[in-house]
């Protein structure tokens, strides 16, 4: 489960979330995976996408590469 704060570190309400998300046409969002021997995106070893992380947006829809 994600939690989203604003820049001071203070919690973001849902209600300002939602309004955000039905008044926008586009977003971008950047996190950071630290995790030993994870593959995040491409895993150069074996050429594939396959372990690719895959992301869920607020409509259901998933969001891979």
């Amino acid at each position: 489960q994600f939690s989203y704060v604003d820049a001071d570190g203070n919690t973001v309400p849902v209600t300002q979330l939602t309004f955000l998300r039905l008044l926008s046409a586009s977003a971008r969002q950047n996190f950071t995976l630290h995790c030993q021997n994870a593959v995040a995106w491409y895993d150069a070893g074996a050429g594939t996408f396959a372990r690719a992380l895959r992301f869920r947006g607020a409509n259901e829809e998933e969001l891979g590469h």
